[in-house]
């Protein structure tokens, strides 16, 4: 965010009037939000998904990526082999190969 131009103190006195408004707005979400974690048990930690890439051990984390980055591989790779297989078969159905 960058700061406005202030051109007298009125200027000032409304822009940290604002500041002191979002303080408190983000304060106040921020108590309902500890709130929210104490009434879940007090670990935040439950609230997250339950993924290996949330894992403390890195290993378990580090296959966890490799995993999704592979299945998202197949997903990309897969109709991109089908057209090639597809083209190909045309191109050698044609059969009019020049010789050399």
């Amino acid at each position: 965010m960058t700061l406005p131009q202030l051109r007298n103190m009125n200027d000032l006195t409304s822009y940290l009037k604002a500041m002191e408004d979002r303080i408190r707005t983000v304060e106040a979400e921020n108590d309902s939000l500890q709130r929210y974690i104490q009434e879940m048990g007090g670990d935040a930690s439950k609230m997250l998904p339950k993924s290996a890439i949330y894992s403390p051990n890195f290993l378990r984390r580090a296959f966890a990526i490799w995993g999704h980055y592979f299945v998202a591989q197949l997903i990309i790779s897969i109709p991109i082999t089908c057209i090639y297989f597809v083209v190909v078969y045309l191109v050698l159905s044609q059969g009019n190969f020049p010789t050399f």
